[in-house]
C-alpha cells in the first residue's frame, strides 16, 4: 500500500509538471497579456511543494508494519502463576513468589528491562504485555493449567494412579490458552521471542523428540512461530529442577543473552 501510494504521488507530480509546461509552451504561442501570470505560477509550485511535504511527513510519521522500533534495552516479560504447586523452590513458596521472581533476580545485573506478569484462570492482559513491545517472553508451560487447577480445585493424582477426565481437558484448555497466547503476540509483533520452560512433572518435557513434536504443533497452529519457541527443560529434572542451582542459573542466562544477541556475561 505504501509503495501504491508512492506511484500515486509520483505519478501526479510528473502529471501536474507535465501539464503546466505544456501549458507554458501554450502561452508562449498567446499575446503578452493573455499568457499565464508570474503569481499563477508561483502559486502552482508553492501547491506542489506542499502536497509533496505533506506526503512525506506522513510517510515518516507513520511507518509501515514491517518497519520495527528497536528498544534502547531488550524488554524481557517473565510469566508465570501464583499457585505453589508451580513453584520450583521451597523458599520462593514460602514466600508466595512465583518463579518469575527467581528469574527476574537470576536476570537482575544484566542489561535488560524486566516485567513480571502473575498468570490466573482469568488473566487476559494480552494486550498489554503487546504495548510493552517485548523483545524476550519467558513462561512456564504449566502456568495457566496450575492457576486453573487451583481455582477449580483439581486434585493431582498420587502414585501411578491415572488422571481423571476433567484432569485432562483443563490441561488441554491451558495448552491451548499458551499457545494461543504466544501466536496472538507472535503474530502481532515479529521481533518477539519466547522461551517455554517446564521441570517436565506434566511427562514428557526432558525428551528431546517430545519437545520438537510439541514445537511443530505450535508452529503447525501459528506459522508466525516458526523457529522463535524455544522449548527448555529446566536443569535439574523433575526432582531437582531450579533456577535457584548454578546449573540453573548458568543455563538461563547464557539463553537470554542468545537469543537477544548480546555478549555473554558469566
Amino acid at each position: 500500500m505504501t509503495m501504491v501510494i508512492g506511484l500515486l504521488a509520483v505519478g501526479f507530480f510528473v502529471a501536474l509538471i507535465a501539464g503546466w509546461l505544456s501549458g507554458a509552451a501554450d502561452d508562449s504561442q498567446l499575446p503578452p497579456n493573455s499568457g499565464r501570470s508570474m503569481f499563477e505560477s508561483i502559486l502552482l509550485l508553492l501547491v506542489v511543494v506542499g502536497l509533496g511535504w505533506l506526503i512525506v511527513k506522513d510517510f515518516t510519521d507513520n511507518p509501515s508494519e514491517s518497519q520495527t522500533v528497536r528498544n534502547p534495552s531488550p524488554v524481557v516479560i517473565l510469566l508465570d502463576t501464583f499457585a505453589a504447586r508451580g513453584v520450583y523452590d521451597e523458599a520462593t513458596r514460602q514466600k508466595s513468589g512465583t518463579n518469575a521472581d527467581v528469574l527476574s533476580e537470576v536476570l537482575s545485573d544484566l542489561d535488560l528491562i524486566t516485567q513480571k506478569e502473575t498468570l490466573g484462570s482469568t488473566w487476559d492482559r494480552e494486550a498489554q504485555v503487546l504495548k510493552q513491545n517485548p523483545d524476550l517472553i519467558l513462561i512456564h508451560r504449566s502456568a495457566f493449567f496450575h492457576s486453573m487447577a487451583k481455582d477449580f480445585d483439581i486434585v493431582y493424582p498420587t502414585g501411578n494412579a491415572p488422571s481423571g477426565p476433567l484432569f485432562g481437558k483443563l490441561y488441554d484448555v491451558a495448552e491451548n490458552k499458551l499457545i494461543a497466547f504466544m501466536g496472538y503476540i507472535g503474530d502481532q509483533n515479529p521481533n518477539t521471542l519466547f522461551i517455554v520452560y517446564s521441570r517436565g512433572t506434566g511427562g514428557g518435557w526432558t525428551d528431546l523428540d517430545y519437545r520438537a513434536s510439541w514445537l511443530k504443533k505450535v508452529a503447525g497452529r501459528f506459522p508466525s512461530l516458526q523457529n522463535r519457541v524455544t522449548a527448555l527443560p529446566v536443569p535439574g529434572g523433575v526432582a531437582q529442577g531450579s533456577f535457584q542451582s548454578k546449573a540453573g542459573r548458568q543455563k538461563i542466562r547464557a539463553l537470554v543473552l542468545e537469543k537477544l544477541g548480546m555478549p555473554v556475561v558469566q
